[in-house]
């Protein structure tokens, strides 16, 4: 039994808490993963804002209750994707020097690029390799810079133990997102010669974009059209509330008038993802993007796909996270399986962080 209790306790469960709910997905910690359970909690509208403010913090917290009292989890220790304004991500290019020396220099050249006192953010990086593009004599490398602002995170752990869970890992959503992917298709770039590829999570309170550099996530973006915001402009031109429009575009996303609003909004979404797309090309030793692989709720949305294959400037693909998890529980039906595959993309990446993984 204590054997036992030493692999229950290294379980980790994926905490992703969104605008619309929170879904909690665990993945055993084996050499082949199985999916052991999932479960989804929504979350009344505004609980969290779209701009990732809890401002109904009692709510969230029964919600993560709810989530854990019906699911089959082994475990309540917990890997949790922060969220909102309050963490950002940037590429940067700084002179060549070793992982310790720019640990060191970190705070110091975080300060440039922003938009927090170094003195109030939790702070780390990647090394990418050399940098893609500068004209400075002297070598450069680029680096993957993450901060999180300490208040926030803080205040996250907080909400999440007062549902009786234990925080083990706050990890940054576009690194789980990059884990899942990681993970289920590592195999498919070597096979296929992909050395960029771009990761879309159409969520409900911002569309995620991430580039996937090899195996490594080397770019991110969160960009504002999203699947509430496509409701807010739905309502606005129908004359309707946001929880009618939010309706009427899952249920009468085919008639012909709801259509044309929801394609409208679909070229909207499509070009600010080709901006980013073209910006991170802007700054990149390459100078193309070998595939692009969505997941994510709104990608439901009627036309949206139809939008996406004319516009976008590489081959769509979806995004699987359980494409190498075998297997599942026995309290996970087909139906949650199907929506794991659309949902379950960033609360997969983080059930596969290891025990241990720095936060």
């Amino acid at each position: 039994m204590q054997f036992l209790d030493v692999i229950l306790k290294k379980q980790l469960v994926g905490v992703d808490i969104g605008v619309s709910g929170i879904k909690a997905l665990e993945v055993s910690q084996t050499k082949v993963p199985q999916l052991i359970a999932y479960n989804r909690i929504p979350l009344p509208w505004e609980a969290i804002s779209l701009e990732g403010e809890v401002r109904n913090r009692a709510v969230v917290v029964d919600a993560l209750k709810r989530l854990f009292a019906v699911g089959s989890f082994s475990s309540k220790n917990v890997a949790v994707g922060a969220f909102g304004r309050s963490i950002m991500s940037k590429r940067i290019t700084v002179p060549v020097m070793t992982e310790e020396e720019l640990e060191h220099q970190l705070y110091w050249e975080a300060e440039q690029y922003i938009p927090f006192n170094a003195s109030e953010v939790n702070l780390d990086f990647a090394i990418l390799g050399p940098a893609s593009h500068t004209l400075a004599q002297e070598p450069k490398m680029d680096v993957l810079l993450v901060a999180a602002k300490k208040e926030f995170i803080e205040s996250l752990k907080s909400m999440v133990r007062e549902a009786g869970l234990e925080p083990v890992i706050i990890d940054t959503q576009a690194f789980a997102l990059g884990n899942a992917f990681e993970h289920n298709y590592a195999s498919w770039i070597k096979e296929q010669g992909a050395h960029c590829c771009a990761l879309v999570d159409f969520g409900a309170g911002s569309t995620k974009i991430s580039i996937v550099e090899g195996t490594r996530t080397s770019f991110h973006r969160d960009i504002q059209p999203s699947g509430s915001r496509c409701s807010e402009f739905l309502a606005d031109r129908l004359g309707v509330t946001v929880e009618e429009a939010e309706q009427i575009k899952i249920s009468q996303g085919t008639e012909p008038q709801v259509r044309n609003i929801l394609t409208d909004y679909a070229h909207t979404l499509a070009d600010e993802i080709s901006r980013t797309l073209d910006f991170f090309l802007s700054q990149s030793h390459d100078n193309s993007i070998d595939a692009i692989f969505h997941c994510g709720g709104a990608v439901q949305m009627e036309g949206i796909m139809e939008v996406l294959t004319k516009k976008m400037p590489a081959p769509l693909y979806p995004l699987n996270p359980i494409k190498h998890v075998i297997g599942s529980g026995q309290g996970i039906n087909r139906t949650a399986l199907d929506e794991v595959t659309v949902l379950g993309t960033v609360a997969t990446g983080l059930s596969l962080r290891k025990w241990g993984d720095q936060s």
